[in-house]
């Protein structure tokens, strides 16, 4: 069964990086728009664990850097990174319907900007840390945070992406 959900996973992350680097180009406030990619792998990772939220963070991470510009790798580390990290909170906090999502979309965003300045500077790109520092980057966070509760809540209704319980065991 883990298989599949890897599977489903990996597709379903590879799928919301397409939809958000080409449809979403038409749905941007002041040029920027969410970060769905990022709310679907933190909602990944936290409900199956590290594993699953590396696995599907590597799949977006390399759809992303295919069709985008950064250099082949960039954001493949960056969402496996987000992906481990979320992964270790699986079982261990309480998700509500709003505040959680908000919260985790939030840092997860904040630790994926922070991931790729270190990254820009180690491999000499310029322009990453003026774009994580500014007003636009503000309107990212704001925009996606609203979005985390809506999309946390669809993602709920996806049976195959909730994890299977073991006796004894708490989600």
């Amino acid at each position: 069964m883990i298989g599949g959900i890897v599977a489903l996973s990996v597709v379903l992350m590879a799928l919301v990086a397409v939809l958000q680097s080409t449809i979403l180009q038409f749905a941007s406030i002041a040029g920027v728009q969410p970060d769905l990619v990022l709310i679907v792998l933190v909602f990944i990772a936290n409900r199956n664990g590290s594993l699953i939220g590396q696995l599907a963070g590597l799949g977006a991470g390399v759809v992303l850097d295919v069709i985008g510009l950064s250099p082949l790798g960039f954001f493949a580390l960056v969402y496996t990174i987000v992906g481990a990290l979320y992964g270790v909170t699986r079982g261990k906090m309480f998700v509500d319907p709003v505040f959680m999502p908000v919260i985790f979309a939030i840092v997860g965003l904040v630790v994926k900007g922070l991931l790729g300045v270190a990254l820009a500077g180690i491999f000499g790109i310029s322009g990453v840390a003026s774009r994580v520092f500014s007003t636009a980057y503000l309107i990212e966070l704001g925009y996606t945070a609203v979005l985390a509760p809506v999309l946390f809540g669809l993602l709920k209704l996806v049976g195959p992406l909730q994890p299977e319980r073991r006796r004894g065991e708490r989600l």
